[in-house]
């Protein structure tokens, strides 16, 4: 599995999903399922920059951790701003009901893997100078790796809306491996962080860090559940 980022895509590159009815309804489709694209890939890049951030508090780069939160929370608007266009557009009462649901849950969900994001940058900065042992410093940064490889497989499911279900569900379960790889590292750190010689504010700052950084791959599998939902009702 890599972890690296994947690239962005263009309207160009995806299949639309067919929305039946009339032609203007389907291009309606064909827009909607364009944002979710741009939107799943901002969030995307937003968990890139998460992994960043976490690398740069592990080496003590005070100035890199800083630029990449800040970048961070630009991405967390973008995605928001994209959340928002994708709900006006399913606005539109002529579009399929339980298309319309299912399309803004998973914009929502999606949402809040940058809303995570967000936070948990802020925390690494909240926590810098806590001296947290190397080895722990890694285990973090796993976890925002791992996340960042779950999100590159959510946006890869979402880029495959019009294709066979078969593209998706490979996805979904990558997904859920990560997820479990995820909480496996965070039920270790929170073991190690009842040992460490912390006062009581700094303990609870580290525990809130790593709960934090898990819930990014929750939303995640939050929102493929979203996927199955689609391959279910539609």
């Amino acid at each position: 599995m890599s972890l690296q980022l994947s690239g962005t895509y263009t309207r160009s590159e995806y299949t639309p999903v067919t929305a039946g009815g009339n032609g203007e309804g389907s291009a309606m489709m064909d827009r909607i399922q364009g944002l979710l694209i741009a939107h799943s890939q901002t969030v995307l890049m937003a968990t890139h920059a998460l992994k960043s951030a976490s690398e740069a508090w592990r080496e003590g780069n005070h100035e890199e951790l800083k630029h990449k939160v800040e970048e961070l929370e630009n991405l967390e608007k973008e995605a928001d701003a994209l959340r928002r266009k994708v709900a006006r557009e399913l606005s539109t009462p002529d579009l399929d009901y339980a298309r319309t649901e299912l399309f803004r849950r998973l914009a929502h969900t999606t949402d809040d893997v940058a809303d995570t994001a967000k936070r948990a940058g802020r925390f690494l900065l909240i926590i810098e100078d806590l001296l947290v042992p190397p080895g722990m410093k890694g285990d973090v940064v796993k976890m925002t790796s791992l996340s960042q490889a779950a999100m590159s497989n959510l946006a890869e499911a979402i880029h495959c809306l019009g294709e066979p279900p078969e593209c998706r569900l490979e996805y979904i379960g990558r997904i859920t491996d990560l997820e479990e790889s995820v909480d496996d590292l965070e039920f270790k750190l929170q073991l190690e962080a009842s040992d460490l010689q912390l006062d009581t504010w700094s303990t609870i700052i580290f525990w809130r860090l790593i709960l934090t950084i898990s819930r990014i791959a929750d939303f995640v599998e939050d929102a493929a559940d979203e996927l199955l939902a689609y391959e279910g009702e539609l």
